[in-house]
Parts: structure tokens; sequence; C-alpha cells
């Protein structure tokens, strides 16, 4: 379920699984419910009509499929600071990335695999990201010349057609 988009458009990216959220998420949430446990950590629940015993087990299991949950987590876990300057900046100036890129493969939601940078940080750590691809395409254009050194080459070892979601 890939979408192409224009030279110079954004790209879609699968911020929410809906998928997972009404059909996993929604088995584990009845599961709970039935058995008064916390879908999160099994605890006994305190508050009637609620799956969660705390803020802290809805947030996570909201992150598990939502991107903006996951984010918000995220920001919150590292305080508003940069994990690689260590500036503390308002929510505006900051941005959610990827440890483990998405192209090689890192994980969409998993907060294990997210960190908070600055704006000059973040575009500091895709422009090193860049520079390594461009070196591997580089590299592997020498070896087939007239080959087309797209992400899809750099990352699966063959041209690809396949957008980015």
């Amino acid at each position: 379920m890939s979408q192409s988009s224009p030279i110079g458009a954004p790209r879609a990216r699968p911020l929410n699984d809906r998928e997972g959220w009404f059909g996993s998420g929604r088995e584990l949430r009845r599961k709970a419910r039935q058995e008064h446990r916390c879908v999160v950590c099994a605890r006994p629940l305190v508050r009637v009509g609620s799956v969660y015993c705390s803020r802290g087990c809805q947030e996570s299991f909201h992150a598990r499929y939502f991107w903006d949950a996951a984010r918000a987590r995220v920001l919150r876990r590292d305080g508003f600071r940069c994990r690689r300057c260590g500036r503390r900046l308002p929510r505006r100036h900051l941005e959610v990335d990827h440890i483990v890129e998405r192209v090689r493969g890192g994980a969409l939601r998993d907060p294990s695999n997210l960190q908070t940078l600055c704006r000059r940080c973040h575009a500091g750590k895709t422009r090193e990201l860049l520079h390594a691809l461009g070196e591997r395409a580089h590299r592997r254009s020498e070896e087939y010349p007239g080959l087309d050194s797209g992400i899809g080459e750099i990352v699966f070892g063959e041209p690809s057609t396949a957008t980015w979601d």
C-alpha cells in the first residue's frame, strides 16, 4: 500500500497503525477488561471503565499505535532536551528522530529507537546519513556503470521502484 509522490512533494508516512489498533489492540483491550488487569503491565485495575492502571501505561500503549503519542512520550522521557548537544528547548524546536534510520530497518514507533534532537542536530545527523549513503551509492555505481543509484539500491542492493510510505 505505497503511494507515489512527485519529486519535491512531501512523502506520506505510516504514522498510525489503525489495523493494529482496531485488530490486535482491540483484542488486548477486551482481554484486559475481562481479566480486570492493565493492558500494559497486568496490574489490577482500580478505575472502572479503563484498561490502564496509570497514565504512563496509557501513554505506552497508545505509543505502540500512534506517532503523536510516541513523539510526546519520547519528548517527555528525554526531558525536552536534545540528546546530542544537551540543550533544553521548547517542544516546537525539537524533533523526534529514529536512532536506527527507517531506511536501515529501524522500528517506526518503538520508543527505544527514538530520540529527541534539536533541529540543528537532526539536520547534522541527516547530512551524515546522506553522506554515508551517497558514498555507498557511488561505490555501487562504479561496480555497475549506468545503474541509477537510488535509495532502494543502497538499502536492498538492487534497483527499486518502491516509493516512500
